[in-house]
This record gives C-alpha cells, structure tokens and sequence, in this order.
C-alpha cells in the first residue's frame, strides 16, 4: 500500500503535526523533547512439527516514540509531562504458525501530567501502576533479549503434538507484574535513603486497581544491589471479585560484572475453583565491557489447569557498541508438564537490533 494512503500513517503524521504545532506556539510553553527507539527481531521458531522464520517487533520493548518535557512552576515545584507511543509491526507475542503477520498498530502508552518537588512526585493520567515492572528489577544487561516475562517473545504460539494443538505459551506461564499504562493516580515519596515508596489508584478496563510498592537502589557487597517488592489488588467482580497479586524480584551486579537476579510473584483470587497462580525466575548473568551474556530459567504452575507446570529455559547476549544501539542475539526453549497429556517442546532462536532516538 502506498503508504501516503495508508489511514494509520496519517493519523501518525496528524499526532506529530500537531504536537509540533503546539511546540512551536507562546515561547512560554513548556518545551517538549522527542525520543524513542526502533525493535526489531529475527525470530526461528520450532514446535517440533513446523518450523519457520519470523520478522518482528520485539515486545520486550517495542518500537515507540515519546514526548517528555519539565518546567518550574514555583521555585521547588516543576510541572511536567510524558506522552508515549507504540508503534508496532508484527508485535512479537501475537505471531504464530496460523498468523504470520500483523498489520501496524498506533497504541496509547503514556499520557501523564505529573507535579513534582520536595515532597515527592504526583501523577495524573495513563500511565503505569506504583507496582508495575517490580517483577522485572534486572541489571544484567540483557534484558532487551531475555528477562522475566517470557511471553513478550511467543505468547501466542501453541504447544501441540504433531497435528493436535494445545494451550499457547502465554496461557501457561507469565511472570504476573502488576498492572500498566491504565488511567490512574500515583504518588511516589521521595528518596528515603536508598528506598522510596509508591502508591496509585485508578481504573482498567471495568476494574478498580490499588496498588503499592517500595522500591531499593544501593551499592552493596562490592557491586549494587536494585530490588522491588509489590502488592496489587484487581476488583474484577463476578466469580473472580478481588484478585490479589503479591510479587518480589532483586537484581544484584558485582564489581567484576557477574550478576543474578531472581523473582517471586504469586495471584490469587475469590474464585474457589480457580487455582492460586505462582512464578518462580533466575537468571545469571556477566557483563564486561560492551558485552553481557545471560542463561535464565522461569517456572510457572497451575496456570488455567491445577498441577500444570510450564518451564522456560534461555541465554542472551548483548553487544552495545555505542549507547545508541543494541545488537542482540538468543534462544529459548518453552516446555509443558499438564497432567494427561503430552506436548513437544518450542524453541525459539532470535537475533535483532534496538536502536534509539
């Protein structure tokens, strides 16, 4: 399709127009930056019965572009705002072997105004919950290809025996973080020592959501130590009513560039036939230089089926040239115990870039 034609690249164009257009009005404006980076991924998939060969947008962190921009409203009081936008072809965790392709998206991120001084930091607007990413604190350099949420690469594929198909990836495994981008009030302290605090309250979709967080950054042990402890509660009612979500994740990297990191969530909810759902991750990893290399392992159990086990094993490296661009590369390899029945494993090799603006 001519692309001058095409309905989403002017909207695209129309949202880009007129945020310059404002840009460029009163001089007292506050003034907005743009950034943002491009993903993409290679991915060789293998379910043990088909094989093939997929382009991708790399949902570990999709292609987007942003607009952010502070300014001092009274002396220890800023103002100021982040707008954020994904623009994905071909999202890695909706392709399968039955859907090869997806066409571009235009998808809200971020539309935040926030306040913030002394006492801390206030947001209002989309954006993410006081707990989201607290399942996911990593410092080994390798996230781009391979950290707790396995399912941002393959959710959609399925596990099968030859011609019988099962259950998707990410209908067995996720590593249950807290909730994101969805209209909500935040407030975050400021820095207590190393340690500061966040809570928000707002709505997603039909349901109210709290949640709360605290979050530590320090050196440690010869290295540094970054970890995130979260609680969410979901009022979805019917026969779920609350859903619970309790999660932990801590990332250590020492001086000589080893590194681990490890996490803990579990959900539970108000329905007595629903099983409690449980994530378990580590990873080892080592950095030198521009280089980082990982090998990760994540478990999830009773997902959908009680006494369902589903495993992911990986390894990743990054080569990061230039703080610009990442040149990365790695394979997985999902596996499925379900009792009464029998799947072969998926593997996946990837190699992509990620490149910022």
């Amino acid at each position: 399709m001519n692309e001058s034609h095409s309905p989403l690249a002017a909207a695209l164009a129309a949202s880009v127009a007129a945020t310059l257009w404002a840009a460029a009005g009163p001089a007292a404006a506050l003034d907005a930056k743009i950034s943002g980076h491009v993903n993409r991924v290679l991915m060789g998939v293998d379910d043990g019965t088909e094989s093939k060969l997929f382009n991708a947008d790399n949902i570990n962190s999709q292609t987007r572009f942003r607009f952010t921009g502070t300014e001092e409203l009274w002396t220890g009081l800023k103002a100021g705002i982040l707008w954020e936008v994904g623009f994905t072809s071909n999202p890695s965790n909706a392709l399968s072997f039955t859907n090869r392709s997806a066409a571009a998206t235009l998808n809200e991120r971020h539309v935040d105004a926030f306040l913030v001084g002394n006492w801390g930091k206030l947001s209002l607007g989309q954006g993410d919950g006081a707990a989201n990413s607290a399942m996911e604190v990593d410092l080994s350099g390798t996230a781009v290809i391979n950290y707790s949420s396995q399912t941002d690469i393959g959710a959609a594929f399925n596990f099968r025996n030859g011609a019988t198909f099962g259950p998707t990836i990410g209908s067995t495994i996720d590593n249950l973080d807290f909730e994101s981008r969805y209209d909500r009030l935040r407030y975050d302290t400021p820095m207590l020592g190393p340690v500061y605090l966040a809570a928000s309250f707002g709505t997603k979709g039909n349901a109210n959501v709290s949640e709360v967080a605290a979050w530590y950054s320090s050196a440690l042990a010869g290295g540094k130590l970054a970890a995130a402890l979260g609680w969410s509660r979901r009022e979805a009612g019917g026969t779920t009513g609350n859903e619970d979500t309790v999660g932990i994740s801590a990332s250590w990297l020492a001086a000589n560039g080893v590194n681990v990191t490890l996490a803990y969530a579990n959900r539970d909810n108000d329905n007595a036939l629903d099983p409690k759902k449980k994530y378990v991750y580590g990873k080892l990893g080592y950095k030198a230089g521009l280089h980082a290399v990982s090998i990760d392992y994540g478990r999830a159990k009773d997902f959908g089926v009680s006494g369902r086990d589903s495993d992911v094993f990986g390894i990743g490296y990054v080569y990061t040239p230039k703080n610009w661009i990442e040149l990365y590369a790695g394979a997985k390899r999902h596996s499925l115990d379900q009792p009464g029945t029998s799947f072969d494993d998926v593997t996946f090799l990837m190699a992509g870039t990620r490149i910022k603006f």
